[in-house]
């Protein structure tokens, strides 16, 4: 069954995404991952609630939830997530998709 992450994104420096992007996405794409939603190209909006403290929304789909534990568990992943933390603070949820 598919999972979903959902990424919530306060970005407060932009230096770390150009060399974040590659890498990241191939490492997303070797645990069968896709980005549905990027948090740098698509825009958003609040339809309902209080507009929390993000300036951005990710959205990739895993084959599972253990493809995507996976791919955020991968040694190689590690580096990438602390020079994400240098410039943002990141919000990641991890659903399972159903269908009821």
């Amino acid at each position: 069954m598919p999972a979903y992450a959902v990424c919530l994104y306060n970005v407060w420096d932009q230096s770390w995404p150009p060399k974040y992007k590659d890498p990241v996405t191939k490492l997303i794409a070797k645990h069968g991952g896709k980005y549905v939603a990027r948090r740098s190209s698509c825009p958003w909006e609040m339809m309902e609630g209080e507009q929390p403290d993000i300036t951005g929304v990710t959205l990739i789909e895993f084959p599972s939830k253990e493809a995507a534990r996976a791919w955020h568990d991968d040694p190689e992943y590690q580096p990438w997530i602390k020079l994400r933390q240098t410039g943002s603070k990141v919000s990641m949820i991890l659903v399972e998709g159903c269908d009821g």
